[in-house]
């Protein structure tokens, strides 16, 4: 077979003799951006978009965002490589709780002990602006150390000037529509951070607590239980089963009761279905202001008609408000806790004490157990219809997921892994309106200014606290006419809020840009499976909204990054690995390629430093590829002329074809682990081990180069510094890789072929040498029995090579070969003749003597597996690594036997 293509001979420069890869990175990224491929404004094609999940300004590139940015660098060189008009967006976000409370945290350390107080509004925010731009700064160095290819000139920032354009325009619209309203309910509340927080931002960590049970009083009906009892001088129901006879009399009844709050407490019994019956007592007590599942009670009994109270005993500094009662006013949650259980006591109310652990919601900013109170804030109205859609946010956060907005497959969004489906729609089904408010000053201050607002901190006061109250309110993208007279609202969005709007706030709107026509909805978005509700479902929900459209087409959800034994990264666990470090001592390329071995849709990665330094080898190895090629080949840089194909051309050149085939399905499918693998083999086996050292017999230089640059651009996605660099110095000093074409199969390559056997033939062979300890420097007899020997006639030139064999002897009939070693394959048998080659006597008592250690082995491990002691009590992780053990040892006897029975 010929293949006719350009000759072209052009001189290629030798590589170094190592691979240093912090004297080429800094260059090679300058060069890249230099170029203005990084901008898709010098591209052709079709647009493809990613927007960079924006890292907080709050510090540096942790390892989390060296995984992020190499998966998301990894897709969009690739898809830049197909000819694609590729964006990839980058910017920061001003991560207003974490910045402000990070900030207060150094200004506290300098002796500054309220910097709030202190410092005041504007004092405040210009250290918080200070040090957000210094931190914003570098991380961005940090994410070109990288090597991520984005457009650094369209670089976003959640707080700037288009970012808060765009937060406004949506706060108003939602606003006009009813979906955004200010309302007097149960939040999160910090009181270390002075400030609320919604239900995803809590950590729940576990502690030990006390569970207390008790009546009321000794003439209540109803035993309860609780780990709040200083929460119950707030109750004004208790619920119960429908269902449950025990209390189906008392249903509707009211007890009031005295327990030293500031008024006696109206008790009433309520019925509700979610209440386990058989659960505890059967029975709970109901504090609709310190409990956001209570505060469902009560919105649902007012509802009905049939309301109870709403009773804050608890205040935003976590002090007993004076409706707790004289006793308590003041004082802490702890101190009243224990005042009330020694009340319960005296009284003979207590009938149980005992110790558990529960699971506490604690602030993941501020680090303390937050409190469940009554304020008004500014909310989000996730159950009302929407003007002229006739469906709630939830409707349509559902709807982009299944059917596609109104039905539209085009407005649909794949979710990678789909069993994360049910993950969002269990959310979502429990999703509540969303607190939007934040009480600190860092961030985007809410667009609404009030007239004569009143002061409201207690029960009488509840119903004033309506919009109804304020003599007039505003809310606008400008402040209003004569702002003198107007007060604006001191709170703050949620981050989550301007990250809901990322897709599009990044591409200009609310203005009509060409980029937003261009790119929106992007192509395609990479995130950690732990902020699925955080960001994910928000920026589905905002989209969907605002746009009627959805925010990417297809989402890639991976899981969390591991030590080497399964645990989390984490200071003080003293585990973290710093990638700035790991590039300094291994390279980016690196870092990258152990982000990506390993790494499958929503699963858990794990990162360490061998298999960091594993990466780095094979770098190295194919770093020494190139300097074999360039040590060894003539000059040209392709298919000569019309070269003539050995049997093995054909065959690495139909590997190859397969290989681009295999890369390529794996990248449009998100299997980034398997792209990588299936490199990785064809490099080391089929490319290093088999063709390149066949090429040291036939010196097909063209074919040989042919495969080696195909593969610099396959890999280049992957570890694009070195693929870089080993392409500009051998072959092209003026064209970058970064923007070659993507490889396509040759459509002219015969796959059949008869090389496969010839490789096996010869594998089989350095079997034989492995077992029976034969050096490859020992020349051997090899007999081959065939009924078709053509083909091993033609290449017994290369077998001899190959497998160091001095005699090869070719027949169709089988006969006894002693004192020789066989292996049967493929329509094949080969004898590898031994006389002479070892001492067969010393070789029997060798594999006698191992085999008789086998079997003992074996005899241990069946008695270990029969022991149902260990079975039965040993981690399931331990009895299988055994039942593995015992496997892998009875195959190996199995070999051992046969080899003694070769050489018998």
């Amino acid at each position: 077979m010929r293949i006719a293509s350009n000759s072209q001979y052009l001189p290629m420069k030798e590589l170094p003799k190592k691979y240093h890869p912090q004297e080429y990175e800094d260059k090679i990224y300058e060069r890249w951006e230099k170029s203005g491929f990084f901008n898709p404004d010098n591209l052709e094609g079709e647009e493809f978009s990613i927007m960079m999940p924006p890292p907080n300004v709050t510090g540096v590139l942790h390892l989390g965002h060296a995984m992020e940015n190499t998966i998301m660098d990894t897709m969009i060189r690739y898809q830049r490589m197909k000819g694609k008009k590729t964006l990839l967006l980058p910017g920061t976000d001003h991560a207003a709780v974490a910045t402000q409370a990070k900030v207060e945290k150094i200004l506290i350390n300098k002796g500054i002990e309220n910097p709030r107080e202190e410092l005041g509004r504007e004092g405040l925010l210009k250290e918080v602006r200070q040090y957000a731009e210094e931190s914003k700064a570098t991380i961005i160095s940090q994410i070109r150390k990288m090597g991520t290819s984005c457009d650094w000139s369209r670089l976003a920032y959640t707080f700037d000037e288009t970012r808060s354009l765009a937060v406004n325009a949506v706060f108003v619209k939602m606003y006009q529509d009813g979906l955004i309203y200010r309302g007097y309910r149960v939040v999160n509340w910090s009181v270390k951070g002075q400030s609320t927080c919604s239900d995803d931002e809590l950590e729940y960590k576990e502690r030990p607590a006390k569970l207390y049970t008790f009546k009321y009083s000794k003439d209540f009906p109803i035993t309860i239980a609780t780990t709040r009892p200083e929460t119950k001088l707030g109750d004004s129901a208790v619920a119960v089963n429908p269902k449950d006879e025990r209390y189906k009399k008392y249903i509707g009844k009211i007890f009031t009761v005295d327990i030293g709050a500031e008024k006696p407490l109206d008790i009433k019994i309520i019925a509700n279905e979610e209440v386990d019956q058989n659960f505890g007592t059967g029975a709970v007590g109901v504090t609709p202001a310190h409990s956001p599942i209570d505060f469902a009670m009560y919105e649902k009994q007012k509802a009905m008609g049939d309301p109870i109270k709403l009773i804050p005993v608890i205040d935003k500094n976590g002090r007993m408000t004076k409706m707790a009662g004289k006793e308590y006013v003041g004082l802490t949650v702890e101190e009243a806790r224990e005042k009330f259980v020694a009340y319960l006591k005296k009284e003979g109310l207590l009938e149980k004490e005992e110790e558990i652990t529960q699971n506490v919601g604690t602030s993941d900013r501020f680090g303390d157990v937050v409190e469940a109170i009554p304020m008004t804030q500014w909310f989000i109205d996730v159950n009302r219809k929407i003007p002229q859609r006739g469906k709630t946010l939830k409707e349509l956060m559902k709807e982009a997921v299944t059917t596609g907005l109104d039905g539209d497959e085009n407005k649909k969004i794949t979710i990678a892994p789909k069993r994360l489906e049910s993950v969002y729609f269990s959310w979502i089904d429990n999703l509540r309106d969303w607190c939007i408010s934040r009480q600190i000053w860092w961030g985007h201050q809410i667009p609404v200014w009030y007239k004569n607002e009143p002061e409201v901190d207690n029960q009488e006061s509840i119903e004033s606290k309506s919009e109804d109250a304020i003599d007039e309110i505003y809310v606008g993208l400008e402040p209003p006419e004569n702002e003198k007279n107007w007060t604006r609202d001191p709170d703050t969005l949620d981050t989550w809020f301007s990250s809901g709007l990322w897709t599009f706030s990044t591409l200009g709107w609310p203005k009509e840009t060409e980029d937003f026509k261009k790119f929106h909805p992007t192509s395609w978005m990479q995130m950690g499976r732990d902020i699925l509700f955080f960001w994910m479902a928000r920026m589905i929900l905002m989209t969907t909204y605002a746009l009627n459209d959805i925010p990417f087409k297809n989402v890639y959800l991976h899981g969390m990054l591991r030590d080497k034994d399964g645990k989390k990264f984490s200071k003080s666990a003293g585990n973290s690995i710093n990638p700035l470090d790991v590039i300094e001592k291994y390279g980016t390329d690196s870092l990258r390629l152990s982000c990506l071995t390993g790494i499958a849709p929503g699963n858990d990665l794990k990162i360490y430093d061998e298999k960091i330094a594993s990466s780095r080898n094979f770098i190295t190895k194919l770093w020494n590829i190139g300097r074999y090629i360039t040590g060894s080949t003539k000059t040209t840089t392709s298919f000569s002329n019309e070269t003539d194909l050995s049997l093995t051309d054909r065959w690495i050149l139909s590997e190859l074809n397969e290989l681009i085939k295999t890369v390529s399905i794996s990248l449009d499918k998100y299997n980034f682990s398997q792209a990588v693998d299936t490199l990785r083999n064809f490099t080391w086996d089929s490319f290093a081990d088999w063709y390149v050292e066949i090429h040291k017999i036939e010196k097909n230089d063209a074919v040989l180069v042919y495969i080696y640059k195909t593969l610099l651009k396959l890999w280049h996605p992957f570890i694009p510094f070195v693929t870089e660099v080993i392409w500009q110095e051998m072959f092209n000093k003026e064209e970058l890789l970064m923007i070659a074409s993507w490889p396509k199969e040759k459509s002219n390559i015969d796959s059949s072929g008869d090389f496969p056997i010839i490789k096996e033939l010869i594998g089989n062979i350095r079997n034989i040498r492995a077992i029976y300890t034969i050096p490859p420097t020992k020349d051997i007899t090899i007999t081959i029995v065939a009924q078709d020997t053509k083909k091993f006639k033609q290449q017994s030139d290369l077998i001899k090579n190959l497998a160091k064999v001095d005699t090869i002897n070719i027949q169709t009939t089988d006969s006894p070969q002693t004192e020789s070693a066989s292996i049967a394959g493929d329509n094949y048998k080969v004898y590898v003749h031994l006389s002479g080659i070892i001492d067969i006597k010393k070789e029997k008592e060798r594999i006698n003597k191992e085999i008789e250690q086998v079997t003992s082995f074996i005899n241990s491990i069946e008695k270990k597996l029969k022991n149902k002691n260990f079975t039965e009590n040993a981690p399931t992780e331990i009895v299988k690594k055994e039942k593995e053990k015992l496997s892998s040892q009875k195959n190996k006897l199995e070999n051992l036997n046969e080899y003694l029975k070769n050489i018998s």
